[in-house]
């Protein structure tokens, strides 16, 4: 999977750094991607989201209150964010502590599964946070990418190619 981590710094602020993925081939974030899918039938919920957000960013952090945590493989950050506990949407992300969240794709749990592996389009947008996470992971370790001195930001190379590995 080839992508770039971008900052959204529309959504940005000085408690939380805000990132998405665009994928190859794609002008458009995955967050992007998520809002255009489930505004339609889910407004509220998507606008919750997004101010919710923006209250961490510029005022409450990214706190483990605001996510369902070990979405993904142990240690990893996956997690999903939503605005109510019982809300249909989920968006799957990475959080980095309070500082920096990474914003992936998602939408609707359906009524009657129990995991995202039981639905066949949570599974492909939280498998997809779970290998940006992995490669994150080897770039932070291999030096290719560090946190900023003050440890708000991503900072070296946020072009990811399969040829890297």
């Amino acid at each position: 999977m080839n992508y770039e981590i971008v900052e959204l710094e529309d959504l940005s602020g000085s408690i939380t750094t805000i990132y998405s993925i665009v994928q190859e081939g794609d002008d458009r974030t995955l967050l992007e991607h998520f809002i255009d899918e489930n505004i339609p039938f889910y407004k509220a919920e998507v606008s919750n989201i997004l101010a919710r957000i923006q209250a961490m960013a510029h005022k409450l952090g990214a706190r483990e209150q605001f996510f369902r945590l070990n979405e993904g493989k142990p240690g990893d950050g996956v997690c999903a964010l939503y605005d109510d506990p019982d809300s249909a949407l989920r968006l799957y992300c990475i959080r980095y502590g309070t500082i920096a969240i990474i914003l992936g794709g998602g939408g609707p749990k359906p009524p009657g599964i129990r995991a995202w592996q039981d639905d066949e389009k949570l599974t492909l947008k939280a498998e997809t946070m779970i290998q940006v996470s992995k490669d994150i992971m080897q770039r932070l370790k291999s030096g290719d990418l560090k946190w900023s001195p003050d440890g708000s930001r991503l900072t070296g190379n946020l072009t990811i190619t399969d040829n890297d590995e």
